[in-house]
């Protein structure tokens, strides 16, 4: 019961309390004076009619003496009245029933009245003659009564609603500042943190309001350092200092994990940047000179391969960089080549080379048999042709003819066709505990794409897909086909769908997203939707927009694929997430590698600060899962615990 309605009650109780206690008062008191006054009534009846017949009683005139009785008692006001010789014979008699008319019989019963009898002796002389008895009417006493009670308790009636009225306004002006701060309090549950700036008058309400926001405070700046340390961690052990890219750690464990990872499936190109005689640069200018040609260096990679959208861009060590694409048929290599070739030529026209010979690229294709140390193997290769050619020049590794990946209209004419048919296959895996691996936390909804050689993991055909602008299609369908399947005794468990950067970005795909949720309410709050990490710096504003639509349908939003990017982390405070899937890169070396051990333990307060759950992916033996269970994350992913199974 609420605060307001508990203390509506005591002001209630409490003027039932003074109205029964004045009404039992009023009551009795009217009570023994109607009793007074009966008595009274009836004894002064008695001694003027014992006065007024005393001259016909001796005179022995019974016709006056009862035409006296009934001019009186025709009056109403008397319930009998008797006259009555020495003897006790009657000489005159009159009775008339009590009625209550107005009156209800359970007030009569409840309020007994006594009719005291009146008496007086008729005289003539010192001889008595007999005696008058008069009793009086209770039936006006009670009318009077029952209307004076009655009035009290509709007076009292109006007073209660008006007292209750005015306590109502006056309890909810009092309590304003309680109700904020209540929902201060959740607020904060909600890993919101806001500070009321109006202060109550009252005193105690005022220190409850200024706890609150210094509490408030403190834990938004607790949050706050703990999402600065985790991006310091992040950046000192993984980020180049010069350029901002990843550094040569992240680049290793980037391709160690894209080449070992069966869902990631990546079928793409590694290219190694390399300045030409960057040594002879830094002794003849300087290397703060040095430093800034790496930074436009990086700028100009950056910005050339960003319709590309690179798994990684790296900066390996003095002029050195490494950039990992996914697919690639021959004109989108060629594509890539001259861009790159691009970026180099235009360090020129910045005014940082002396000409336009700034350097040569080397690229190589990986077809799913290299491992990282001969992709890498072939890319130098490749780079090192480059290098005996003309400046800029760009040169491709030799590729297996019989595995040469599709080119672009090639992969339009599959997805196209398969979107189609309805043809994507969808699988299920499940995360679960790690230290309980029976304990199921959700099932995230894999996707499939059929091929001539067996069915194709989503991370080897949604890169292609998004540069073709079918990703939000391909969403669709699979939520479409997911919802047609759900039956109701999958209510039970939790499923995450992915969706792809390109649908966060796509205003018609969120509204088509929210109302397919509102046809399917019973499903909605079973249903989380992921989002990579690294696509969504690309609209904060859309995505907050669709937390909160999904939000307002019992829905739950996570991020997946977390820490691929290098995204500040102060935007996850606001998005109300259910879970982060933390990447693969970091998992992957996770028993040995303390700068990662360190980061995720980081990255679990934050998240556990947030109130929601941090998960690793990519669990692929024992020694990562021993490592997991050390770092106290709440789920696990990964063809160790649980393989993908069809729907």
């Amino acid at each position: 019961m609420t605060l307001l309605r508990q203390l509506i009650l005591a002001i209630l109780t409490l003027l039932l309390l003074v109205f029964a206690s004045s009404i039992v008062i009023s009551v009795s008191n009217t009570r023994h004076y109607l009793d007074a006054q009966l008595q009274s009534h009836a004894q002064d009846a008695a001694t003027s009619l014992g006065l007024l017949l005393s001259t016909s009683a001796a005179e022995n005139d019974h016709a006056t003496m009862e035409s006296m009785v009934d001019a009186m008692f025709d009056s109403g006001y008397y319930r009998s009245i008797h006259i009555v010789d020495t003897a006790g014979k009657p000489l005159v008699s009159r009775e008339q029933p009590v009625r209550f008319d107005d009156v209800p019989a359970w007030f009569v019963r409840l309020i007994p009245l006594h009719t005291p009898l009146g008496e007086a002796m008729l005289m003539s002389g010192w001889r008595q003659l007999g005696r008058v008895q008069v009793t009086s009417n209770p039936g006006y006493a009670y009318l009077e009564m029952w209307r004076t009670t009655r009035d009290s308790v509709q007076l009292f009636a109006l007073v209660a609603l008006l007292a209750v009225g005015l306590s109502v306004l006056g309890i909810n002006i009092i309590l304003r500042p309680l109700r904020a701060v209540e929902a201060q309090a959740a607020a904060i549950a909600d890993r919101e943190f806001p500070v009321q700036e109006h202060l109550p008058r009252t005193r105690d309400l005022r220190r409850v309001v200024e706890a609150m926001n210094h509490m408030s405070r403190k834990v938004r700046q607790m949050l706050d350092e703990q999402i600065a340390l985790g991006e310091r961690l992040r950046e000192k052990a993984y980020r180049d200092p010069v350029t901002g890219l990843g550094n040569r750690a992240l680049f290793q464990r980037d391709l160690a994990h894209l080449l070992d990872s069966t869902e990631e499936h990546f079928r793409g190109v590694l290219a190694l940047v390399q300045l030409r005689d960057f040594r002879g640069y830094n002794e003849s200018r300087g290397y703060a000179a040095g430093d800034e040609l790496l930074r436009q260096t990086a700028a100009a990679i950056r910005e050339v391969t960003a319709d590309f959208r690179p798994h990684c861009l790296a900066r390996l060590g003095g002029a050195d960089f490494g950039l990992l694409f996914p697919h690639g048929g021959d004109d989108e290599i060629a594509a890539l080549g001259s861009a790159l070739s691009q970026a180099l030529a235009s360090l020129q026209e910045r005014g940082l080379m002396p000409d336009g010979d700034a350097g040569h690229i080397g690229l190589a294709v990986h077809d799913g048999t290299d491992s990282a140390s001969m992709l890498l193997s072939r890319a130098d290769t490749a780079l090192r042709q480059a290098q005996v050619s003309t400046g800029n020049a760009w040169q491709m590794a030799a590729t297996d003819v019989r595995r040469q990946p599709l080119p672009a209209t090639a992969w339009r004419t599959l997805l196209s066709a398969c979107l189609r048919d309805g043809k994507f296959a969808l699988f299920a895996q499940s995360v679960v505990r790690p230290n309980d691996p029976l304990k199921v936390l959700h099932t995230e909804i894999l996707v499939r794409l059929p091929t001539s050689e067996g069915l194709l993991p989503a991370g080897g055909f949604m890169p292609m897909a998004e540069r073709l602008g079918l990703a939000s299609a391909i969403d669709r369908a699979v939520i479409t086909a997911l919802l047609a399947r759900v039956r109701p005794s999958d209510m039970a468990r939790h499923l995450a769908v992915n969706l792809s950067p390109a649908s966060l970005c796509d205003p018609k795909f969120r509204s088509w997203l929210l109302e397919k949720l509102d046809q399917h309410p019973q499903v909605a709050p079973n249903l989380t939707f992921e989002l990579p990490e690294y696509g969504v710096a690309r609209d904060l504003p859309a995505l907050r927009e669709l937390a909160v639509g999904l939000a307002r349908r019992g829905s739950g939003l996570g991020l997946d694929h977390f820490g691929r990017g290098f995204n500040p982390l102060g935007y996850l405070a606001g998005l109300k997430l259910r879970h982060l899937k933390v990447d693969g890169r970091y998992i992957n070396a996770l028993a040995q590698d303390s700068d990662s051990r360190y980061f995720i333990s980081t990255l679990r307060e934050i998240a556990h600060g947030l109130d929601c759950q941090i998960i690793a992916e990519s669990v692929e033996n024992a020694a990562q899962l021993a490592a997991v269970v050390e770092l106290r994350m709440d789920g696990a992913q990964g063809y160790h615990l649980a393989m993908p199974r069809a729907l």
